[in-house]
């Protein structure tokens, strides 16, 4: 009997071990930091995205991706992948 006891309290202690993990990998993989945006890692200070994107008054994710692609800058901007660019439009929350 006692027996059973612990094999039933090291399961419930493995169930809350699994349980609080997937929770923090959810968690941790919706917040955005500056470690894992590429962009964020030239983009910060006086270049920051949201003062670049006010300054250009750019209003939609259409507008970033042109200006990104194609504009003066984008010589700099070649290794910027597509999903690098989204990544960017969600932070600065553009539709």
């Amino acid at each position: 009997m006692l027996r059973q006891k612990n094999s039933i309290n090291h399961y419930f202690v493995l169930v809350v071990i699994l349980i609080a993990t997937v929770l923090y990998l959810q968690y941790s993989s919706e917040n955005t930091t500056a470690e894992d945006f590429k962009c964020l890692k030239c983009h910060k200070g006086k270049d920051s995205l949201e003062k670049y994107v006010y300054e250009k008054n750019i209003k939609t994710a259409e507008e970033l991706r042109a200006l990104i692609r194609k504009g003066p800058k984008a010589g700099l901007h070649v290794t910027s992948t597509d999903a690098d660019i989204e990544r960017a439009i969600i932070y600065l929350n553009l539709k």
